[in-house]
């Protein structure tokens, strides 16, 4: 009689067979795990961005509030009151009093005026475009004046530095035929642009990368902010032959056609600029003003407290400037637009 013996590989190939689903499951577990925890991370940040975002950052819960702005200015208005629009950036957001504004339009001049603010930071022309469309004309609730504060190249042909907040804030998707035109060229902020449209997390994900960098590397936003800077001056000057105004042309148009004053300020910072020819041949073709406030007296650049924002004198200063500037003109528009429909 003969006796088998199990031979030294059939005792290790069942372990290997009960030892290998085990690591499988395991890792499956693991990885089931990471993708349920990036899960949950991804719809809180969602839904705090999309329903308490104004917790987190002043800039979200100003654009939060471009609906109630406009809708604001258009049915607080008393009848004889000019609707006038400040539109721009965080320039516009330091350098302007509206209260002071109204104070000497309606005491010196003699005109009611109903005035608001709309000032995303770091923006320029490409966001106050779609700002205006969707705010305010596909609204139906123009303003009669709109005050548009630049300084340098912020009227120029150029892409959104948010191309994500476009999609989420501001109603861009709303306009393919210009986005193509200015905004997304590339298959990939194509795609981007929208995945922003539909999450706020995705459209506010550079924030994130902001507040995260800015406690790991010290002083990470203002040297961002400085290379950024460069940046834009190195690109400036190498396109110096494409400069071109024709989204301002766009812009301006929009708002001719519902009657609306354009009215361009060139805004005082501490580095003076100069207007390109392109600009006043604009300005020239159009019904749209430009009122140069580059160079106001009694404005020193230690009132400008981080080298570009005005503090709180500068802005009375520069308020009370404008305000003495366009005040007529102001009054001569309202008395024209009575006239016309009376």
């Amino acid at each position: 009689m003969s006796i088998c013996l199990p031979t030294m590989e059939s005792e290790i190939e069942p372990q290997a067979n009960i030892i290998r689903p085990t690591k499988r499951r395991r890792l499956f577990r693991a990885e089931f795990g990471v993708l349920l925890v990036v899960l949950v991370s991804f719809l809180a940040l969602e839904s705090i961005f999309r329903f308490r975002g104004e917790i987190l950052s002043k800039d979200i819960a100003h654009l939060n509030s471009f609906d109630q702005i406009s809708r604001n200015l258009a049915e607080d208005a008393h009848p004889n009151e000019l609707r006038t629009l400040f539109l721009g950036n965080s320039l516009t957001r330091y350098g302007i009093n509206q209260e002071l504004f109204t104070q000497i339009i309606e005491k010196d001049y003699h005109l009611p005026i109903k005035t608001a603010k709309m000032n995303p930071d770091n923006t320029a022309l490409a966001d106050w475009f779609y700002a205006y469309q969707t705010y305010f004309k596909k609204a139906g609730r123009p303003p009669e004046v709109m005050i548009v504060g630049f300084e340098g190249n912020h009227l120029r042909d150029a892409p959104s530095n948010h191309l994500d907040r476009l999609a989420y804030y501001y109603g861009a998707g709303n306009d393919p035929e210009n986005l193509d035109r200015f905004d997304l060229k590339t298959l990939e902020q194509k795609i981007s642009f929208q995945l922003c449209r539909v999450s706020a997390a995705m459209a506010n994900r550079d924030r994130l990368q902001r507040r995260m960098l800015d406690k790991v590397i010290p002083q990470y936003r203002e040297g961002m902010d400085q290379l950024n800077g460069r940046l834009q001056i190195a690109g400036s000057s190498s396109r110096k032959e494409q400069i071109s105004y024709e989204r301002l042309l766009k812009f301006i148009a929009l708002a001719e056609q519902d009657d609306v004053q354009v009215i361009l300020v060139a805004m005082p910072v501490p580095e003076f600029y100069e207007f390109d020819t392109p600009l006043l041949e604009v300005v020239s073709s159009t019904s749209a003003q430009l009122v140069d406030c580059r160079l106001i007296p009694g404005l020193t650049n230690d009132m400008f407290f981080d080298g570009l924002h005005m503090d709180e004198q500068a802005s009375r200063i520069y308020t009370t400037a404008l305000a003495e500037k366009i005040g007529l003109d102001l009054k001569l528009f309202q008395a024209e637009k009575i006239a016309q429909f009376p």
